[in-house]
């Protein structure tokens, strides 16, 4: 259980802001958010990887003055999320047999160090947390195996890979702000423990964390996490496509995407096509010859389109991305194990329609992921796109819990919190 009192601090570094909070626990044991603040990130970030340093410690810096003075109280150091298309996950297992028939420190650094074997790579880090591990004791499911009898000690732990700049400029941009990276979590993870519930972990759902460039996907069953994937898309897919259809500004183009969303009236006509077994024409816009009054189009280009040609751009590019996820679990056999159905999360589930769309989709339960299980006082806070921002905080939580408890060292400025007893060589990367 964390400290009472503690105050932690989380930065999720997005394509299109980057966003601080700084939450402590109360003495009933609810965390509490006391601060956040956000700044844009104008293309110094794209998919997790920093761009333009300089810009990205401007947005930081802004980011984290604007928590801190709402809050009342400045962070020595930070968590933070990653992710992106550039990095692999893997769920491995390691398996320890019991000579005193008792659980200690040294059997869990030994099962761990036998699932992280091979996994080293030039010019990769290797990360895991503390959220991620699962612990059998002779295949039986313990929440912390420390101090249990049996005669097998296993293991199951999910890993990311990353290229090593990813995390060392990181780690370069939040030590600029005279602040520490404590340590740092897989970002489709954080968004999961974010906003879900323990029955959803329970009896299976999928966590779509979509951002500006990419879509993360956690999915669980049995508490269990069954998958995760970065895809190389996200919402400023949408953007761009609306912003050459209509030759106009990617800001205006963002804009009337948020205003009318994914049309319903496409979205029905499609799913009774597929049902039907063949898609009506596209023909039919969702208010026949509504029009639309653009302001940013080039010159020489029309300033007044039919609300039909947005429509179609809009329902047609979200539908192909929403497929290709689709498509991803069937691959796997994943699909079955959506009892819970799946969960929109991220600054791109605020377009309308999406969780309509989606339910046609994947023919299964959709939400919005709002944060879930926190005290969420800033009312600009409780909105999906903080999600994964509030499963950063979450994390944090669980780590300096389990740094007072002796299952890992804290290795504050440093990034990766460690395992007692792990080789010197898998300590730099395992946290």
């Amino acid at each position: 259980m964390a400290k009472r009192g503690e105050v932690i601090g989380g930065v999720d570094f997005g394509s299109h802001r980057i966003r601080v909070a700084i939450a402590r626990q109360r003495a009933d044991g609810e965390i509490q958010i006391i601060g956040h603040g956000e700044a844009p990130s104008r293309g110094c970030v794209v998919q997790g990887i920093i761009q333009d340093l300089g810009e990205a410690q401007h947005a930081l810096r802004r980011a984290l003055q604007a928590a801190e003075k709402e809050a009342g109280k400045k962070v020595a150091s930070l968590f933070c999320g990653v992710g992106g298309k550039n990095v692999e996950t893997c769920i491995r297992e390691g398996h320890v047999k019991l000579e005193k028939q008792e659980v200690e420190l040294e059997h869990l650094e030994e099962a761990l160090d036998q699932a992280s074997r091979g996994l080293l790579a030039p010019g990769k880090r290797v990360v895991s947390s503390i959220t991620s591990q699962e612990w059998y004791v002779d295949d039986l499911r313990v929440g912390d195996p420390i101090g249990l009898r049996g005669t097998v000690l296993k293991t199951r732990v999910h890993f990311a890979q990353l290229p090593a700049v990813i995390e060392d400029n990181l780690s370069t941009c939040i030590e600029s702000q005279g602040r520490d990276l404590e340590d740092v979590v897989f970002l489709p993870l954080a968004a999961a423990i974010g906003c879900l519930t323990p029955e959803d972990m329970e009896l299976g759902v999928a966590v779509l964390d979509m951002g500006r460039s990419t879509t993360g996907l956690a999915m669980y069953r049995d508490r269990r996490i069954l998958a995760t994937h970065s895809f190389e898309w996200g919402g400023f897919h949408l953007t761009r496509d609306v912003a050459a259809g209509l030759q106009i500004s990617f800001e205006e183009a963002n804009d009337l995407i948020l205003e009318y969303g994914v049309p319903e009236a496409l979205i029905r006509a499609g799913f009774e096509g597929e049902e039907g077994g063949e898609e009506k024409p596209a023909a039919v816009g969702s208010d026949g010859t509504a029009h639309i009054k653009l302001k940013s189009a080039v010159r020489g280009a029309p300033t007044i389109v039919e609300r039909q040609v947005l429509d179609h751009i809009i329902y047609e590019r979200s539908r192909e991305l929403m497929t290709k996820v689709r498509q991803y679990l069937h691959a796997r056999g994943l699909v079955k194990n959506l009892v819970r159905g799946v969960v929109i999360t991220g600054g791109t589930a605020s377009i309308k329609n999406q969780t309509l769309l989606a339910e046609t989709i994947f023919q299964a339960p959709v939400r919005v992921g709002l944060p879930d299980s926190i005290d969420i006082l800033p009312q600009p806070v409780n909105n999906p796109a903080y999600t994964p921002l509030v499963g950063v905080i979450r994390h944090g939580f669980e780590y300096r819990a389990a740094t007072r408890s002796g299952r890992i060292e804290s290795s504050r400025g440093f990034v990766g919190s460690l395992v007692h007893g792990l080789t010197n060589t898998f300590t730099k990367y395992f946290f």
